[in-house]
């Protein structure tokens, strides 16, 4: 409910930035909830309690259905918020005795909230609660993975070492039989049973793609539910699955893992010439994949795909965990990350997050950086680096990257169709900081920080503004960078409800978004 009623808020919808407040009490129409001062991004936020419609209760499913009654897609969207609150508690339930001593056990703790402030973010659309219980993150068993033989004229390769020879990389060299000359891909049992026998039924009666009967090797589901990690804790396996989470579907199309490899080969360049951010950041390989062939901007190959990932080294006596499980409301077992107290822990997350960040932003490019992409290594609570994942999502501003002499990685973007990876501004490649790296990344391990100490929201964005002002003055940036984050008095803020609610839940892998405009948290602090 807090997710739903704060992004109702936030994207100013149906009334809800407007409504009639007195004390706690808050009053949109015949809706009435409990609010407490807003975050710096919107004027309240939901304080708990029972939301009223009229004299009678309701739940967040049913509060979505009552107010957004005209909107073409209420119903499913409704469904879909329904399904996290199940899912929620299937996770929920299952989260006691968590600690965070590795990247295992961080994936689990990101899931216990996954995507900050979206109200969908914890429902796998496509599965039961069953089968979230047994393909889902507190899975406490390894989950076999299943097998396909396909004709290699049929497959399309990375540029990777290790593309050619996935099952010998994740089975150790024992391989399950098969043809001759085959190429073994393997498929995550869910979509091995539901999606394979349908999506690729021509190719399975042709003898293009032939099942194997026996299952071989283990992994353990990770928070984004496609990547399973391996008995290898510096190897994980990314496979594609036929449900839907934030609207979009959980597919490996190739040409992202191509465009992907093309952006980890421009991000190793920059740190080979960058030593500052060299210092700072290590990049996962993910440059070893395949996938049936086909046509290159269709999603239908995404069906049938693999890719490993490789972590760089952790450091003797460092832990290493995804940003996302930093924004779980589970901060009795964090807490052993943070020794030091959440402010200044906070303080040195946002230092070296934000130098990551300008420090790309300098030779005019920026990783996706929200809270699943982005992994924190910490010693005795300290940031000493952060990783990269998932690099299909790295953007660009083609002129200053020329500025900067960085050549274009060339990316392939289907003919005449929108996208979000050459970004005609500076200012639109700034806006995808302010949005998913700090309004979603930052400011939901602030906002998880805020509720279990009991803390103003309002002392984080002053850590942050104190942070963004020091490596500011530290690295060399276009002269509107300073402008954008710290004097214009809004931001661009990324609106999730409402383009659900009119467009409805993507058919591809792009999850439904829109650009809308929020204060800026930091103008004011």
């Amino acid at each position: 409910m807090r997710d739903l009623v704060d992004t109702l808020v936030r994207e100013r919808l149906f009334g809800f930035a407007d409504g009639v407040r007195a004390g706690e009490g808050y009053r949109v129409g015949q809706v009435a909830f409990r609010v407490r001062e807003g975050d710096g991004l919107q004027p309240v936020r939901y304080a708990g309690g029972p939301v009223w419609y009229g004299d009678r209760e309701v739940a967040p499913d049913e509060l979505l259905r009552l107010v957004a009654a005209g909107e073409p897609h209420v119903e499913r969207v409704a469904a879909d918020v329904r399904t996290a609150v199940e899912h929620a508690k299937v996770v929920l339930d299952a989260r006691h005795g968590l600690t965070p001593v590795g990247l295992l056990a961080g994936e689990r703790l990101a899931a216990t909230r996954n995507r900050p402030f979206h109200p969908t973010a914890r429902a796998a659309a496509g599965w039961t609660r069953a089968d979230l219980a047994e393909y889902g993150p507190l899975r406490r068993e390894p989950l076999p993975l299943r097998w396909v033989a396909v004709d290699p004229a049929h497959v399309r390769f990375g540029g990777g070492a290790d593309s050619r020879r996935l099952a010998d990389v994740l089975l150790r060299g024992e391989r399950p039989a098969a043809p001759d000359g085959r190429v073994l891909i393997p498929v995550h049992p869910w979509q091995f049973e539901h999606v394979l026998p349908g999506e690729f039924a021509a190719e399975l009666d042709a003898g293009i793609v032939t099942p194997l009967p026996e299952a071989a090797g283990s992994c353990t589901p990770t928070a984004s539910l496609r990547t399973l990690a391996t008995p290898d804790p510096a190897r994980h396996v990314k496979l594609p699955l036929g449900i839907a989470t934030l609207g979009s579907a959980r597919l490996l199309p190739p040409r992202y893992l191509g465009n992907g490899e093309r952006a980890e080969h421009l991000l190793r360049g920059l740190l080979d010439r960058d030593r500052p951010l060299r210092e700072l950041v290590a990049i996962c390989d993910e440059r070893s994949w395949c996938a049936i062939d086909g046509d290159e901007f269709a999603d239908r190959p995404g069906q049938l795909a693999a890719q490993l990932r490789g972590y760089p080294r952790t450091p003797p006596g460092t832990v290493t965990v995804p940003m996302a499980a930093l924004a779980a409301h589970e901060w009795d077992s964090l807490g052993v990350l943070a020794p030091r107290g959440p402010l200044a822990f906070f303080h040195d997350l946002a230092l070296g997050f934000t130098a990551m960040a300008l420090g790309f932003l300098r030779h005019g490019v920026l990783p996706e950086l929200h809270g699943q992409n982005v992994l924190v290594t910490l010693r005795d609570g300290a940031p000493v680096r952060f990783v990269l994942r998932d690099h299909d999502t790295v953007r660009l501003c083609p002129r200053w990257m020329a500025s900067a002499g960085v050549p274009d990685p060339g990316y392939r973007v289907r003919p005449g169709a929108p996208q979000s990876l050459s970004l005609d501004s500076g200012t639109e490649l700034v806006g995808y900081l302010q949005t998913l790296g700090l309004q979603v990344n930052l400011h939901g391990v602030a906002d998880a920080l805020a509720r279990h100490h009991g803390l103003a929201e309002r002392v984080f964005w002053q850590r942050l503004r104190e942070a963004l002002r020091t490596n500011l003055g530290r690295i060399p940036l276009p002269p509107d960078v300073e402008r954008l984050l710290l004097r214009e008095p809004e931001w661009p803020g990324r609106d999730v409800l409402g383009p659900l609610l009119r467009q409805g839940p993507s058919a591809g892998v792009s999850m439904p978004a829109a650009t809308g405009r929020v204060p800026n948290p930091l103008r004011a602090v």
